[in-house]
């Protein structure tokens, strides 16, 4: 019997059940401190060994961070019920816990469909964000992580050896990392048992540390899943998967400058190439106009990036009902050129939100 699929991916932007006081130790300008909620770093500093008041500013901290995150994740609830998704693909989740207690607490006070299956493997990301899957009553699945997998798994096929000479950033990095896991977080593999779809749920490396410098993880990360695909199905350009997530690489940027106007900028290399080269997967954004591709925006540059992907085998690709969707209502309003956009309450300047990112869906009829 056919049926409609609605897929989205979401990187939910530090869905944490803790709070690192750790990172006052680092100081205000280690790179823990980036991670302490915005209001908390304006608090002033506590040390000089006083513990006497440290109850004091516990709750102080606490009181602000609650404060914060309470209409942060009303937003990111808000962004998920828009989707209106059977399943979706989740990045930077803490835990299943977590995950459930938000579940509990902020989604299900909208009224919407419920996700009773959640699935999330606790992974290699020394934060502990890991990347999970939730669908609704009628979706379950079963799932696999694939987050041992090292660069000795790879170079063990003609295949994998083949994807490792097509791109020298990737090989150099796989020989770098020897014995160590190649996934930054992992890559999720979840079939859902209602019809042969399977999904493909990543993070890849971020671009910290400069895009050009890291860029060969995340290819090496790419090729990887692109080997996994290519292990499972006989004629993968057949075979209905999909990779979905927050990839952290992009094939062009819109550059935005001071007067508003915009510049759309091809990329001669990305960390998806992978996925993308010869037709091997569709960016399923691309059948959009290049200006309305973008999924984040980095302020320090003042460029839009597509950095959340749905990318689909042509055989799925080709059962795509319509366009996708790029859910931006929990965006900033610091975002320029979208003044025309409707924003979820309480909506501000730079925060709250429901995330860095925008949530990306499609619908598919198998």
């Amino acid at each position: 019997m056919p049926f409609t699929l609605r897929l989205a991916t979401f990187n939910i932007e530090n869905l944490f059940t803790r709070f690192d006081f750790d990172a006052f130790l680092a100081g205000p300008d280690s790179r823990e401190a980036r991670y302490l909620p915005p209001i908390v770093q304006f608090l002033g500093q506590y040390g000089d060994g006083d513990l006497s008041r440290f109850d004091t500013f516990r709750r102080l901290v606490e009181s602000a961070s609650v404060a914060q995150d309470d209409d942060k994740r009303q937003h990111t609830a808000l962004s998920l019920a828009a989707t209106d998704a059977h399943a979706i693909a989740l990045q930077e989740v803490d835990g299943v816990h977590a995950l459930s207690r938000f579940l509990q607490a902020y989604y299900a006070k909208l009224g919407e469909p419920a996700y009773r299956h959640q699935v999330l493997h606790e992974a290699n990301d020394p934060r502990g964000i890991d990347v999970a899957m939730i669908a609704r009553d009628d979706w379950p699945f079963y799932s696999r992580s694939h987050q041992d997998l090292t660069p000795a798994w790879l170079d063990d096929t003609e295949s994998g050896r083949d994807l490792l000479e097509r791109y020298p950033r990737a090989r150099d990095r796989a020989g770098q990392l020897r014995n160590q896991r190649i996934f930054r977080r992992d890559c999720l593999e979840v079939q859902f048992d209602r019809g042969p779809v399977t999904v493909f749920n990543c993070h890849f490396k971020s671009m910290g540390g400069g895009r050009e410098k890291t860029m060969g993880m995340r290819q090496l990360e790419a090729a990887t899943v692109r080997e996994i695909i290519t292990r499972k199905f006989d004629h993968p350009a057949t075979a209905l998967w999909c990779v979905a997530g927050d990839l952290n690489d992009y094939t062009q940027l819109i550059k935005v400058f001071a007067d508003g106007t915009e510049e759309v900028r091809p990329q001669d290399e990305s960390g998806v190439d992978p996925l993308l080269e010869d037709g091997f997967g569709i960016n399923l954004l691309e059948t959009l106009p290049e200006t309305d591709r973008w999924t984040h925006y980095y302020a320090w540059d003042r460029q839009k990036t597509q950095l959340d992907y749905l990318i689909a085998s042509p055989a799925l690709a080709r059962k795509m009902v319509g366009s996708p969707r790029i859910i931006r209502g929990g965006m900033p309003y610091r975002v320029p050129n979208t003044d025309d956009l409707a924003r979820w309450p309480r909506i501000g300047w730079d925060r709250p939100k429901a995330s860095d990112h925008c949530p990306v869906i499609a619908e598919f009829r198998i």
